[in-house]
């Protein structure tokens, strides 16, 4: 009799401990960062207890033992309903497998280097780091730390680290940062294969004014002067953020043009594409301490002048425009 009571009660207890224990490691993890994968741990809880509702339905149906194991159809519907909803449940919170206390400490890093404290975040990231090496987040955000402290050869490790343990969704954003600390780093053709990576790994188009203006300055650098203004025009037509700076991008780069061609038609009228973008570029600012740097690049001393815009200078168009923002 003993027997056939353990047979009734043992592999129940034991799928319900299972099911147990795997749900609050799954808790624990996602709390403290233990093996870092609390969704694996929920998943392998809601097999357990599902392996469990199965063998008492089993039990109930076919062989009825006694009345406590039978499970009704319904019963084991609701069963089921709840198990699924807690583990839909475990999956929100689990998808993200930064721990809870790391990301306390991230968040709290963030609001540092926010308000300017780098050397403050930097100390916060690099106590992560040697606690979680292989987080996504915490590799990021050294990478963050250390370019805005323009140590760009650590940065590139760390943003390359961080790719290397990129979740799928996440990818473009450690392609993107990497090909502007490439560019940082004068290497700007490897910056081009890196943004445009970022692209087709999914790069959302909210970052698409950005990752334009990116692009336009890594093909300026790399001598690409038509691929520079075209991504230029992108930012320029969207009219938000750098659609000054992009305009006046613009015109350097058509300066650039200007200056390998001979004089003739076309000269003169890259030079007239030139001073018109000049002159957006200076309808589009919003401050007056951006129109006094934009002034000063144009009708400063010599040594403040902008030496892309040297081929422009003597024609008519810039000096008409020269003359238009000298009195206003």
């Amino acid at each position: 009799m003993q027997a056939n009571l353990a047979r009734r009660i043992y592999p129940p207890l034991a799928l319900a401990a299972s099911g147990a224990s795997f749900a609050v490691l799954a808790v624990m993890d996602k709390v403290f960062g233990l093996i870092h994968r609390p969704l694996h741990l929920a998943t392998l809880a809601y097999a357990a207890l599902l392996s469990l509702l199965g063998w008492a339905w089993y039990r109930g149906i076919h062989v009825k033992p006694a009345r406590l194991l039978r499970v009704s159809a319904y019963t084991a519907f609701l069963i089921l309903n709840v198990l699924t909803g807690l583990y839909v449940f475990a999956w929100r919170v689990s998808a993200d497998p930064t721990p809870v206390v790391l990301q306390a400490e991230l968040d709290r890093g963030d609001q540092m280097l926010s308000a300017g404290d780098k050397d403050g975040a930097h100390l916060l990231y690099r106590d992560a780091a040697q606690r979680y090496p292989d987080s996504f987040p915490v590799m990021m955000r050294m990478g963050a730390v250390t370019y805005q402290t323009a140590d760009f050869e650590r940065a590139k490790k760390y943003f390359s680290r961080a790719l290397e343990l990129a979740p799928r969704d996440s990818r473009w954003r450690a392609l993107n940062d990497l090909g502007q600390t490439y560019w940082k780093l004068q290497q700007p053709e490897q910056a081009i294969e890196l943004y445009e990576q970022a692209r087709r790994e999914g790069l959302p188009d909210s970052e698409l004014i950005e990752w334009h203006y990116r692009l336009g300055w890594a093909y300026f650098d790399a001598r690409n002067l038509d691929a520079a203004i075209e991504h230029y025009r992108e930012v320029a037509r969207a009219g938000q953020k750098y659609a000054a700076a992009s305009y006046y991008n613009i015109a350097c780069a058509l300066a650039q043009k200007i200056n390998k061609m001979p004089s003739g038609a076309g000269r003169q009228a890259l030079t007239a594409d030139a001073v018109d973008s000049l002159r957006h570029a200076w309808s589009a600012i919003n401050t007056p301490e951006e129109q006094q740097a934009l002034r000063t690049g144009l009708l400063g001393s010599t040594s403040q002048r902008d030496p892309e815009l040297a081929p422009l200078r003597g024609s008519q168009a810039l000096t008409d425009f020269l003359h238009d923002i000298r009195g206003s």
